[in-house]
């Protein structure tokens, strides 16, 4: 009897030990499990793109829980593998295949039925018929086959009620096989998993949205932007604008220049305020000036125009503008019509002089009114036009001020040659950082040269401006002798002191370009030749966001051979540009290489 109760104790001492395995291993896969979700909710939560956070989750299952997974999705062209991954042990080449591979996920999970309807495909034991029915082709059986795998569960993808796509387990070389447990658990995880994508979705639309914003944002700043300055026969126009603040673009500065009946009108002008606001008045103040002076030809006219729309706004908005007629022939004296605005320089030398009054600012009282004064402006003579960005700009000594300005402008040699000394002046001044926009706009007489604009180089140098402004660099290539060597007037601040030789320096030209400058373009306007070499007078246009804008003339001397260019020179002035023209053709040097930029 004793023996018979020592039996029974010892049975049921061993079940209680196998219990006491089977919870501790059932508690340890439990642990095991919640420890996979939460790792797929950190995923999740790591807000990654939506094919980062599809991979952090194949790398949480494999080989944790299976030996391979794929992650497929739905999308407008039907279901299509996101994620992939497949596990120690498996063929080197596996991976490859699987994700080159066709989905082959029940058509009853990818399309928008009831959840009840989306029951795990669960093959506890793959067979032949199995793999069959899963198989493409014969091709796709073979490489089924290959895999040798034990046992595989697919479930569906639903968020917010809908089917977004479908996860695929399996276990194979690693001798495991899935239960009835791990089907209950793969239901489990597919929740997760779908929230997970759907939660990267989510960001990835969150992103594009924004990314959507940000461009509309750039083109609608980009379209408020100055334009470039046109070529004025007889006058050479050079300007900078600068925003204040490195992340806007736009302020409210502006300037413009556009055609009128027998001339040319010229703007430059300042909103009260700062930010949307200020730039959206910007934007008003110079379209209405371009209409009203299109129309009229008429400075006064165009001021008067703008102080009505600005009058009829519902909120205040006071503007100050400085508009200049040209005529067509530089002999005739400038028209001048100030509005609350810093009165036209006139720079003759070192003597600096104020060219006209300033008259009431725009936007004040209705019955406002102003008076056209006459500039007569001779070779060697500018006028300058600024915001009072340029005085007011703050530096280690105070203000930068009317004194400072006078000083600097005094003895300008040309309006490029103004814009970047003043520039300059201004950087050095505050230490690069403006407390508000500014904007400089300088013009002066200039004659045209005698049998300029015409010569057999004029179709060379059209195709090289035009390769150069699309960044096409076979075309650019094309037109430039394999010995060519180039120093342009922007090296400076790409940190280039050699010449730019041969194709590959062309690329490399341009490649320096995209890392400085976010736009720059050139246009020849004049062309004068001497035998294989030939002076071209144009314009360079340059926008940067922290830099701004320049728009300025420039000179370039190009050498030729066999119709190819194999040497040039770019000055920031085209005086300059001319004067060295001149020495070389007088000294008969084709192959000197220098730079006066």
């Amino acid at each position: 009897m004793d023996s018979f109760i020592i039996a029974i104790l010892a049975l049921a001492a061993a079940a209680l030990v196998i219990a006491l395995i089977r919870s501790y291993l059932g508690a340890r896969r439990a642990a095991r499990r919640f420890r996979v979700l939460t790792e797929i909710a950190e995923a999740s939560d790591a807000g990654d793109s939506l094919p980062e956070t599809l991979d952090a989750i194949c790398d949480i299952l494999v080989p944790e829980f299976a030996d391979f997974c794929m992650i497929d999705v739905t999308g407008d062209d039907g279901v299509e593998r996101a994620a992939v991954r497949v596990g120690p042990g498996g063929g080197a080449d596996f991976e490859r295949r699987f994700a080159e591979r066709e989905p082959s996920v029940p058509k009853h999970m990818t399309e928008d039925l009831p959840a009840a309807d989306l029951t795990p495909r669960f093959f506890e034991r793959m067979t032949e018929a199995n793999l069959r029915e899963l198989a493409h082709n014969p091709e796709d059986l073979d490489f089924l086959r290959s895999l040798e795998i034990r046992s595989a569960i697919t479930v569906a993808l639903r968020a917010r009620g809908k089917p977004t796509g479908a996860l695929t387990v399996g276990v194979a070389w690693s001798g495991r096989r899935y239960g009835k447990e791990h089907a209950e658990f793969a239901r489990v995880l597919s929740g997760r998993v779908a929230l997970s994508l759907d939660n990267a979705g989510l960001f990835s639309d969150l992103e594009r949205a924004e990314q959507a914003r940000t461009e509309i944002a750039e083109t609608l700043q980009r379209g408020l932007l100055p334009p470039p300055l046109p070529h004025v026969p007889g006058w050479s126009l050079a300007a900078m604008y600068r925003p204040a603040g490195a992340e806007n673009e736009v302020g409210g500065d502006f300037y413009d220049a556009f055609p009128v009946a027998g001339g040319w009108m010229l703007v430059i002008g300042d909103v009260t305020g700062r930010g949307a606001r200020a730039a959206s008045i910007a934007v008003q103040a110079r379209y209405t000036l371009r209409t009203a002076a299109t129309l009229t030809g008429d400075p006064l006219v165009a001021l008067a125009t703008l102080n009505r729309a600005l009058l009829a706004r519902r909120d205040s908005a006071l503007c100050s503008v400085a508009a200049i007629a040209l005529s067509d022939d530089p002999l005739h004296p400038a028209r001048l019509a100030v509005a609350g605005h810093p009165p036209p320089l006139l720079i003759d030398g070192d003597a600096v002089s104020e060219a006209a009054h300033a008259g009431p600012v725009l936007g004040a009282t209705p019955d406002a009114r102003w008076e056209i004064e006459y500039a007569h402006l001779k070779p060697g003579q500018q006028l300058v036009v600024i915001t009072d960005g340029i005085t007011e700009a703050s530096g280690p000594s105070g203000r930068f001020g009317e004194e400072r300005l006078h000083a600097e402008l005094a003895g300008s040699g040309s309006p490029s040659l103004t814009v970047q000394g003043l520039e300059e002046a201004l950087q050095g001044f505050a230490h690069g950082d403006l407390d508000d926009d500014a904007a400089i706009l300088t013009i002066a007489p200039t004659a045209i040269g005698s049998g300029e604009g015409e010569g057999r180089h004029e179709a060379l140098v059209e195709r090289l401006f035009d390769a150069f402004n699309r960044r096409d660099t076979p075309g650019l290539v094309g037109v430039c002798h394999q010995e060519m060597r180039f120093f342009p007037v922007t090296a400076a601040k790409m940190g280039r002191s050699e010449p730019y030789v041969g194709p590959a320096g062309l690329r490399e030209y341009l490649g320096d370009i995209a890392g400085v400058w976010e736009e720059l373009l050139i246009t020849p306007a004049r062309i004068k030749s001497d035998g294989e070499r030939m002076l071209v007078r144009g314009r360079v246009y340059l926008r940067n966001r922290q830099l701004g804008i320049r728009d300025m003339p420039a000179g370039w001397i190009w050498d030729t051979r066999d119709d190819l260019l194999v040497r040039g020179e770019v000055f920031a002035d085209p005086q300059q540009a001319a004067l060295r023209f001149a020495e070389l053709v007088a000294a008969e040097i084709p192959d000197a290489v220098t730079s006066a930029g």
